[in-house]
């Protein structure tokens, strides 16, 4: 059984229903039709979750934007789903990475059922497949001039003290940094942001002069860290993010968690319905 968490998120009301009539009418057409629950003030991503297992559903689609998936993923608790995504975003960065660009590809990959098993990453609580950022990193730079772009990498680098693997611990002036299972600029041959390796990939930004960062700085808004100078690269199953205190780990924008934060990977643990077009 198919169960679809459909979530607003920020889109206005007419578009919204506009693209819910037309994931209906998809359902149909592509004969995955299942039960559709919206998310509502009274009924959050978690609530539809925890209806979807009681009903018995095997497969859990969530259609919204980004965070709508990352809710539903927050909210699985150990459960055995089948997971997929539709896309209301065009911006969707999961979209990119999972080769599903709008809903009616999202539906066709429903259908196709092409199913993947992933590694998944978790932090305090909260489970995720793509990437954590800290510091000044690429959703700060994707919509920042080049002068605020020289300004943010020029600012006063950080300290930053990370246990590792619970076996060394590193201290390292930087600006920022990511941890990387999936990114949306990975292509299969890349060895940075392989969710089928079983590790996580540390990746940080150390200081750079203004040439550096006139030269590099598409490649640190794209996340594409290995590929800059001064650039400290850690395969690893197991993050402690020791100091400075306080420090913000967020997620597309988003404070997930504060520094001291642990994140650990969960080889293989998800089975994730993907496009024939994805990064991995």
């Amino acid at each position: 059984m198919h169960y679809y968490i459909v979530d607003q998120a920020n889109l206005p009301i007419e578009k919204f229903e506009k693209l819910q009539t037309q994931l209906s009418g998809l359902l149909a057409e592509f004969k995955v039709a299942g039960e559709i629950s919206r998310v509502t003030p009274l009924r959050s991503v978690q609530d539809l979750v925890d209806t979807a297992s009681q009903r018995g559903a095997k497969t859990l689609v969530a259609c919204g934007g980004d965070d709508t998936f990352n809710l539903m993923l927050a909210a699985l608790k150990g459960r055995d789903f089948t997971l997929s995504f539709i896309p209301f975003d065009p911006q969707s960065t999961l979209a990119k990475i999972l080769g599903i660009p709008d809903i009616y590809n999202g539906v066709k990959t429903v259908a196709a059922r092409r199913i993947e098993k992933i590694d998944l990453a978790k932090i305090a609580g909260n489970y995720f497949i793509s990437f954590l950022e800290f510091g000044v990193m690429s959703n700060q730079l994707k919509t920042a001039s080049l002068w605020q772009s020289l300004k943010l990498l020029s600012s006063q680098s950080r300290a930053f003290t990370i246990r590792v693997d619970d076996s060394y611990t590193v201290t390292i002036n930087g600006q920022g940094g990511l941890v990387a299972n999936i990114r949306s600029a990975s292509n299969k041959n890349e060895k940075v942001a392989n969710p089928t390796d079983g590790y996580l990939d540390l990746l940080i930004l150390e200081r750079l002069n203004k040439l550096q960062i006139l030269a590099h700085r598409n490649a640190i808004a794209e996340g594409l860290l290995e590929k800059v100078p001064n650039t400290t690269v850690i395969k690893c199953k197991k993050i402690e993010f020791l100091q400075p205190l306080g420090f913000n780990l967020t997620m597309l924008g988003r404070v997930v968690a504060k520094f001291p934060a642990t994140v650990e990977i969960i080889p293989q643990r998800l089975r994730m319905i993907v496009g024939k077009n994805r990064t991995f």
